[in-house]
């Protein structure tokens, strides 16, 4: 059951991984190379290439790709590598196939609406690669290196390859194209992160209270999640309390506010916004271990009498 499951989502980040490179192809395709943007990546690479010497930009999109995959699977592993293979034959093959049908279209010629539009699905679907343990083949492969030898943030690397790609087309390009170029950057960089951590942010909620025993059995017996207890004291009167924490969704948060106003409206309640969860009921999922007995100890009255020594 489990290979299988593994199998299936492997197979699942295949079909993303090919979906979101024909985005990326079709906003090239239409937004960018149409009205004259320079953007990073890739794409960017594969422009000033053309530009400077008018090689045709499928074919050197297949070179670079063939290289980056090499490099990819000596560093970052096979599954990587083969996850990575699809996206560096779709990404030139959807290009190959949908400029000449885009660019035709002509969906608009308006410079700022190209810069979002370019941004928002070059994001998007680099996003949903990279969220899927696997590369365009292009130019987040050397971030992907980064982070993984480095620890360099990977939005970091991105951002800052991308800033050397629009370099090398400011020779060829005027001020207001660079201008627009940093601003397709700065959209789709920003869109990245969003799609690495959506679904992924939760809500940790610590509580003082009074009542920490009821509110850990109702946040177990209604949301089914984990609770840590925490002993603490406050400052000013430096009164022994309970503190209780739990990390639950935001869709859960309303609940778990309700929860500590029925049960005591006096609680002192602080909530914080967490990026990423790993663990039991988030990133895995395991049957629960028994909970230990609070049988109070037996008291001495209760005890079995004891035989009298009789020895003298």
């Amino acid at each position: 059951m489990f290979k299988n499951n593994q199998r299936l989502r492997f197979l699942f980040e295949i079909i993303a991984v090919v979906i979101a490179n024909g985005v990326y192809a079709a906003a090239m395709a239409a937004f960018v190379v149409p009205n004259g943007l320079i953007t990073c990546g890739t794409g960017g690479i594969s422009i000033f290439i053309n530009k400077v010497s008018g090689f045709p930009i499928a074919y050197f999109n297949y070179i670079f790709y063939a290289v980056m995959f090499i490099v990819g699977l000596i560093f970052l592993g096979r599954r990587f590598a083969l996850t990575t293979l699809f996206s560096s034959v779709s990404y030139p093959l959807f290009y190959w196939i949908l400029e000449p049908r885009l660019i035709n279209l002509n969906l608009t010629d308006n410079l700022i609406l190209s810069t979002v539009y370019a941004g928002l699905l070059i994001g998007l679907s680099v996003g949903i690669v990279l969220r899927c343990g696997a590369s365009t083949g292009g130019t987040d492969i050397p971030p992907l290196l980064a982070n993984k030898y480095l620890h360099v943030p990977l939005s970091l690397g991105i951002w800052v390859f991308d800033v050397l790609i629009l370099l090398l087309q400011a020779f060829f390009s005027d001020k207001e194209q660079i201008l627009y170029g940093l601003l397709l950057v700065l959209i789709y960089t920003v869109l990245i992160d969003k799609v690495l951590l959506v679904g992924r942010q939760k809500m940790q909620v610590t509580i003082v209270t009074g009542k920490p025993k009821e509110i850990t059995e109702t946040i177990f017996s209604e949301l089914a999640r984990g609770v840590t207890l925490l002993h603490g004291k406050t400052g000013y009167l430096e009164r022994e309390c309970d503190l209780v924490m739990t990390v639950v969704s935001t869709r859960q948060l309303y609940r778990v506010q309700q929860i500590i106003r029925e049960i005591d409206p006096a609680a002192f309640t602080i909530v914080h916004s967490v990026a990423d969860v790993h663990g039991n009921g988030f990133t895995t999922v395991r049957e629960d271990p028994p909970r230990p007995s609070h049988d109070p100890l037996p008291s001495p009255e209760n005890d079995p009498p004891q035989e009298e020594n009789t020895e003298r």
